[in-house]
C-alpha cells in the first residue's frame, strides 16, 4: 500500500495526472487513489475559479491528448471573420475577436454565439450595450467602433475609405476587425470663424491690420468631408485670400470711408467658391482696422487740421452774419431818430449798472431830447 498516493482534489480545482511525464488522465473533485511503484508519477492541481485556461501548458495538451482532454476541457475558436460572444451561467462574459482561442474547464455552463461580420457589420443596440459592460475593454476599443451623432449633427459612415451612408442622430456601433470603419461627425448648425491679424498693404503701400469676422454652415455635408481634407481651413484660407485683394485694390482714404465695400467684396468672392464643396457663407463682416503707431498720428494730425479749418470758417461765418446785423441796424437807426433814441437809452441803462453818478440837465425832456452825458 505505500506505493498508492492519496490525492483530494476541492470543489474547485482539477488535477492533472502524469505517467513518465505524459498526461493519462484528469481528476475532478474528490478523493483519488493513484499507484505509483517507481516514482513515475506526478499531479499537478489548477484552480478553477476562473475557468478560463490560461496555463500554456495546458493548451499544448489539448492538441496533443485531444481524447483525454476534451471531456474536461471546451475549445472556442474563430475564424477570420467571426467573432464569438460568451456567455458563463447564462452571463455575458467576453468577446472574442476573430481568429482567436480561447479554452474552458468544462466546470460551469458555457454558451458561445458567433455573429459573421463580413454580413453584420453593424452591431445592434442590445450588443453594444452589453459589450460595453464587459471586462473586455481591450477587445472593444480595438474591435467595436462607437459613435453617437447628436442632434443637429450628421454623421458620415465610410468603410474602408468608401463612403457607405449618412447617419442621422443616434448611437452607432460597428465591428472594426475585418474592415476598417470610420464615422465623421459634421455639424450641421451655424459657425462662427474669425480671420484674426491679417497684415495687408492698401493700394497706396499702407501697412494695415484687418480682423475679419464670418459666419458659415454646412449646406452638403458628403460633398465637404469628401472633397476637402479640411473644410474650415479651406473656408479660412479663402477668406483671407479675399480680404487681401479686397484691401489691396484699394486707397486707405477709400477703406475707412467705406468699410462695407470690404464686406461685399469678400462675401462674392467667396460665396460662390465655397458652395461648389457644399459649404454656405451666410455673413461676413470687417471687426477691426487697425493702423500702424505712426500711421495714426499723422491721421489725428489731418483730422485735427480738418476740425481747426471748420471750425474757423464757422467762426468767420458767424464773425460775418453778425457785422451784417450791425450794419442793418445802424441804417434803421439812420433812418429813425426815435429808434436812435432807444438805442442810447438802452446803452445808458447798460452803463447805469456801472458808474456811481449820473447828471441829467433839463429833467425828463432832457433826457428824451438831448444827448446823455454821464460824468464819473
Amino acid at each position: 500500500m505505500i506505493f498508492r498516493k492519496r490525492i483530494v482534489i476541492a470543489d474547485n480545482e482539477r488535477a492533472l495526472v502524469f505517467r513518465d511525464r505524459q498526461l493519462t488522465e484528469v481528476l475532478a473533485t474528490g478523493v483519488h487513489y493513484i499507484t505509483d511503484v517507481l516514482g513515475r508519477v506526478s499531479v499537478k492541481v489548477f484552480d478553477v475559479t476562473d475557468p478560463e485556461v490560461r496555463n500554456i501548458q495546458i493548451k499544448s495538451l489539448m492538441r496533443n491528448k485531444a481524447q483525454v482532454c476534451k471531456q474536461y476541457f471546451e475549445e472556442i475558436s474563430t475564424d477570420e471573420t467571426e467573432i464569438a460572444l460568451i456567455y458563463i451561467d447564462g452571463k455575458f462574459k467576453s468577446l472574442m475577436a476573430p481568429q482567436s482561442e480561447k479554452i474552458y474547464w468544462k466546470t460551469i455552463k458555457i454558451d458561445v454565439t458567433k455573429i459573421d461580420i463580413s454580413t453584420d457589420i453593424q452591431a445592434t443596440d442590445k450588443l453594444m450595450t452589453l459589450v460595453a459592460k464587459s471586462a473586455s475593454s481591450s477587445v472593444l476599443s480595438k474591435g467595436l467602433l462607437i459613435k453617437e451623432v447628436v442632434n443637429k449633427q450628421i454623421g458620415l459612415l465610410f468603410i474602408d475609405g468608401q463612403f457607405i451612408k449618412v447617419l442621422s442622430a443616434g448611437k452607432y456601433g460597428f465591428w472594426n476587425y475585418s474592415k476598417t470603419v470610420a464615422i465623421e461627425i459634421v455639424e450641421t448648425r451655424a459657425q462662427s470663424m474669425d480671420v484674426t491679424g491679417q497684415e495687408i498693404l492698401t493700394k497706396d503701400k499702407v501697412s494695415l491690420r484687418v480682423n475679419l469676422s464670418a459666419t458659415f454652415k454646412v449646406a452638403d455635408a458628403k460633398t465637404a468631408v469628401s472633397s476637402l481634407s479640411n473644410y474650415a481651413e479651406f473656408l479660412y484660407t479663402e477668406l483671407q485670400l479675399a480680404l487681401r485683394k479686397a484691401i489691396g485694390t484699394q486707397t486707405l482714404d477709400a477703406l475707412l470711408t467705406d468699410k462695407e465695400s470690404i464686406d461685399s467684396y469678400v462675401r462674392k468672392s467667396v460665396t460662390k467658391k465655397v458652395a461648389e464643396f457644399g459649404l454656405s457663407l451666410l455673413d461676413v463682416g470687417v471687426k477691426d482696422i487697425i493702423l500702424p503707431g505712426e500711421m495714426k498720428t499723422i491721421l489725428n494730425q489731418v483730422v485735427e487740421a480738418e476740425k481747426a479749418a471748420k471750425a474757423n470758417i464757422i467762426k468767420r461765418r458767424e464773425e460775418t452774419a453778425a457785422t451784417r446785423s450791425l450794419l442793418n441796424t445802424a441804417k434803421l437807426m439812420d433812418e429813425s431818430t426815435t429808434l436812435r433814441r432807444l438805442k442810447e437809452l438802452e446803452t445808458l441803462e447798460k452803463i447805469a449798472d456801472k458808474v456811481d453818478k449820473i447828471t441829467v440837465f433839463g429833467g425828463m425832456e432832457g433826457v428824451i431830447q438831448d444827448t446823455v452825458k454821464i460824468s464819473v
